[in-house]
């Protein structure tokens, strides 16, 4: 017994590549990649037990089935054209927005500068910035709220995806009370007798196990969620504290002293996307201009 859960995003599919002529000019009308187009078709085959493309040479041809389900549809689905037309009027509007969600650490640090650059460079586009959680950042772009979701952790929930890398290293924190701005490091054994702030969740799981590789236990006495607030509770002389490299640039400019850190610990920033998301041109500029302020502030 053939599987009968036939959906409409599979009829959507087959009738998109027969109306351009193919699975890879369909999947462009569609707006979604050739490898997800060329799945659905093979789950329409599935579920209707009949082949509907067969190759011919390097090509592929629609089946005789093809053609008479092709009628069938269009009898079907007598709105479904109007629909897709609609829907590709959407997808060109979709570059004229761009859609963004990201942890704190660099929303508040590195991207208001980069949404100038990209409004320069796109003064139509009209662009949104979520400033969240790393798991709001990814329940945003999975349920498509969001073009791109910025994080300093993989997001590999579903059907996202990392679609670029920028690594960086941390840097210590505080003023002159507590760090000297001649320097050119700090090491980590430098901490030992020094007040230090500490951040909550799994970064600070990750930075306790770098202090116990190396032998120290910091004097924690305070704690708090966001690098901002970290920063500015240093900015108050009340200790040092070990942030990503973003905010350390912000802190720096506000009047504090950051210090690269020996030996050193990484801090990666991933973009992520839906797996099947043709990247619109501001959402890949948005990726290089992330890219080049991370590297400008490392």
């Amino acid at each position: 017994m053939k599987n009968r859960n036939v959906t409409h995003r599979m009829v959507e599919a087959f009738q998109a590549a027969m109306l351009h002529n193919g699975i890879s000019a369909g999947a462009d009308a569609l707006g979604i990649t050739q490898p997800a187009m060329s799945r659905l078709i093979a789950d329409l085959q599935r579920s209707m037990g009949i082949l509907l493309f067969a190759k011919n040479g390097r090509s592929i041809k629609p089946t005789q089935e093809a053609h008479a389900l092709m009628a069938k549809v269009q009898q079907s689905f007598l709105g479904l054209e109007q629909i897709v037309d609609f829907s590709d009027q959407l997808r060109k509007q979709k570059l004229g927005q761009l859609s963004i969600s990201a942890i704190p650490s660099i929303g508040h640090s590195i991207l208001p500068a980069v949404i100038r650059q990209l409004r320069e460079k796109f003064p139509d586009v009209f662009i949104s910035l979520r400033v969240a959680s790393y798991i709001e950042v990814a329940r945003h772009v999975k349920t498509r709220q969001a073009d791109i979701g910025l994080t300093a952790d993989t997001l590999s929930l579903g059907d996202l995806e990392t679609v670029a890398e920028f690594p960086s290293e941390c840097v210590c924190i505080g003023t002159e009370k507590w760090l000297d701005p001649r320097a050119d490091h700090i090491h980590v054994g430098e901490f030992v007798n020094k007040p230090f702030i500490a951040s909550s969740g799994t970064f600070q799981t990750r930075l306790n196990a770098w202090l116990s590789a190396n032998g120290v236990q910091a004097d924690a006495m305070i704690e708090a969620s966001l690098f901002q607030s970290i920063s500015d509770l240093c900015l108050e002389g009340l200790g040092i504290a070990v942030v990503d490299p973003m905010t350390a640039a912000k802190h720096q400019k506000r009047g504090g002293v950051a210090l690269p850190l020996r030996p050193s610990i990484g801090y990666t920033v991933y973009a992520t996307a839906m797996s099947d998301a043709k990247l619109s041109v501001p959402a890949k500029e948005l990726i290089r201009l992330v890219a080049a302020a991370s590297c400008a502030e490392t």
